[in-house]
């Protein structure tokens, strides 16, 4: 997700921060208004309802506006530019970190809908669970922002949010953050310190060298032993093109060597870009914005060669445009690409599977139902022939399935239904309007599940309403299997808000969760539950763990947070979960200086 810069100093920050609250005002006051009055059930100008994305010009600032090309049906075909192999991690130079001066930044947020869904939810869970989830087993820091209280690992990106996501892989652990990346020992040993991501690329001629842009995503492909590092290029010049950066290692030691490759994708912007590993291709979805754009066009689906960036050949992307299949005053947005977990692979040829979740206030139904759906699209990729590649049926998902109603949040800039934190001026935001990352994909054998997760309204709180999606054995359709909203009641004196969760299960089956909890009376915090296999459906029956309590509120105006929290399967036990998330420390220039935590923990019943 785009983000917003911060300057150096405190002596710059209070100057230069005034600077910047005049000039976004209106913006922040353009939102909370239009949260408040609505348009017509959160439409565009052109009828279609999607993600609105504000900036000062209400465009996209770094490509001069073009307006937006018709959208293209069927598979395309994009030959990405291999560009070698990196010098290790180990070997290359660390370099000082230098504080970008303060920069406003376009921020992608939900578009307010004219009224929210009245619907009462009935799966809430309203007491906590007891089981025996372990403790933390490791729990350090991670990357952080260098103000405040010195910090071991600063970012060089000087921004907010830190988009914190992590994997485990066989003996590493890897975490990146806006725009940076690190390399840890399973005891939590820096084997590499905070390492611009672009540094991969340094001896390289092309877009993926001088953009640092961010929003990384960090994969461990367990089938092949290797490690993907990936960010986006979101500041193209006028005569560059909008982009993806992977880097994929050459060996499972992540502070080795990577090739590299860079995929341009022309005028349209793919923000909030999300992968997942799959034994055909590396997937990605992303929501599309068009250049002369404010306002999402639709969604992207993406799958990248994968046999041949292992092998370091030339790779291609398969890439539906779907915003050639919206439904009628609506789109599809805010997908997620299928992640597979464990040791037992997928049918052979199994598609991979995109998910999202709508309510009658994103997509309005049209076969009577109440519109709370969960939404999933098959997307077959054929790399001997492209053009037999397929998405869905014609583009539109294979199975629409019912769930719970729910209670969508709004929380716009900090304002509306956004989490309290003790201290804060504001709110958090929630992004309440899409399914949070992973996608987990695990066969049992018998059956395989998919596990998703998303914020919700509670009552005036907010909680992690989650899903389990089983898919039986011999290609019968899928069903929700089981779904709860976990939100217990922590009594009137000190209420918490849980959001931005994660979710994946062990061997055995057992379903963890990691998210942020805060309140009026609590920093934001990181925690964990879960239920163990066998234990009543739709309930997170474990205690829940604290990992690490903050020591500060974020005071920053709009109220951004880690919405990359990431949750993943040690894969030499199948067993070990490893969750990473921010936090906040104590503030010594008044805007909220993020740390980030990794924590691993597990179920007593699993065994390795």
């Amino acid at each position: 997700m785009s983000r917003k810069f911060i300057p150096q100093a405190a002596a710059l920050l209070s100057r230069r921060r005034r600077i910047f609250v005049v000039a976004s005002l209106p913006v922040v006051l353009a939102a909370v208004v239009f949260s408040i009055a609505g348009s017509g059930a959160g439409t565009s100008a052109s009828g279609a309802a999607g993600i609105a994305r504000a900036s000062a010009t209400g465009v996209s600032s770094s490509v001069a506006a073009t307006g937006a090309a018709a959208p293209t049906a069927g598979p395309q075909v994009i030959d990405g530019n291999f560009q070698g192999e990196s010098p290790a991690v180990a070997s290359l130079p660390v370099l000082p970190v230098v504080q970008s001066p303060i920069h406003a930044r376009e921020i992608e947020s939900l578009r307010p809908a004219a009224a929210q869904s009245g619907a009462k939810d009935p799966v809430v869970q309203g007491k906590k669970g007891a089981g025996p989830i372990s403790g933390p087993i490791q729990n350090f820091d991670g990357i952080c922002l260098p103000f405040g209280e010195p910090c071991a690992l600063p970012s060089s990106c000087s921004c907010l949010p830190p988009d914190t996501n992590g994997e485990v892989g066989a003996t590493q652990y890897v975490q990146m953050v806006n725009s940076d990346f690190a390399v840890f020992s399973k005891s939590g040993t820096v084997l590499r310190g905070a390492t611009p991501i672009n540094q991969l690329w340094a001896n390289t001629d092309g877009e993926c060298k001088t953009h640092n842009d961010g929003d990384p995503v960090v994969l461990y492909d367990q089938l092949a032993n290797r490690w993907l590092l990936s960010q986006f290029i979101a500041t193209p010049a006028d005569n560059e093109e909008y982009g993806q950066c992977i880097a994929v290692s050459t060996t499972n030691d992540a502070t080795g060597s990577y090739y590299l490759y860079e995929f341009h994708f022309g005028r349209t912007f793919h923000d909030y870009e999300k992968l997942g590993v799959w034994p055909d291709a590396y997937y990605m979805s992303s929501n599309e914005f068009p250049d002369g754009t404010a306002t999402s066009a639709g969604a992207g689906a993406m799958a990248f060669e994968r046999a041949k960036m292992l092998a370091g050949q030339p790779a291609r992307v398969v890439y539906f445009d779907e915003a050639a299949y919206n439904p009628p005053g609506a789109q599809y947005i805010g997908q997620l690409a299928g992640d597979f977990d464990g040791t037992t692979l997928p049918p052979a040829g199994s598609p991979n599977l995109f998910a999202e979740i709508d309510d009658a206030t994103t997509i309005p139904p049209t076969d009577g139902s109440d519109g709370f759906a969960l939404r999933l699209w098959k997307f077959h990729v054929d790399w001997a022939n492209p053009a037999n590649s397929t998405f869905g049926v014609n583009g539109q998902p294979n199975y629409t399935l019912p769930v719970a109603p729910y209670v969508r949040p709004q929380c716009v800039y900090g304002y509306g239904d956004c989490a309290p934190q003790k201290g804060g001026p504001q709110g958090l935001d929630l992004l309440g309007d899409r399914l949070m990352f992973r996608l987990s994909y695990r066969n049992f054998g018998t059956y395989a599940s998919l596990l998703l997760n998303h914020t919700v309204k509670a009552d005036a709180r907010t909680g992690v309403r989650w899903y389990e999606v089983r898919f039986p054995k011999g290609g019968a359709a899928p069903s929700v299997y089981q779904q709860g909203t976990y939100a217990p009641d922590d009594g009137l004196t000190n209420p918490l808000w849980r959001w931005m969760g994660s979710i994946a299960q062990d061997k055995k089956g057992d379903i963890a969760a990691g998210f942020s909890a805060s309140g009026p009376n609590n920093f934001p915090s990181v925690r964990y539950t879960g239920r163990a296999a066998g234990d009543p459906l739709g309930q997170f029956t474990q205690a829940e763990q604290v990992a690490y309590t903050g020591t500060g509120p974020q005071t920053e105006a709009e109220g951004r947070w880690g919405d990359y929290s990431d949750l993943t399967v040690d894969p030499s036990d199948d067993c070990t979960f490893w969750y990473t998330q921010e936090y906040l420390g104590q503030d010594t220039v008044v805007i909220g200086t993020w740390r980030t935590r990794v924590v691993s923990f597990k179920f007593p019943g699993c065994k390795k």
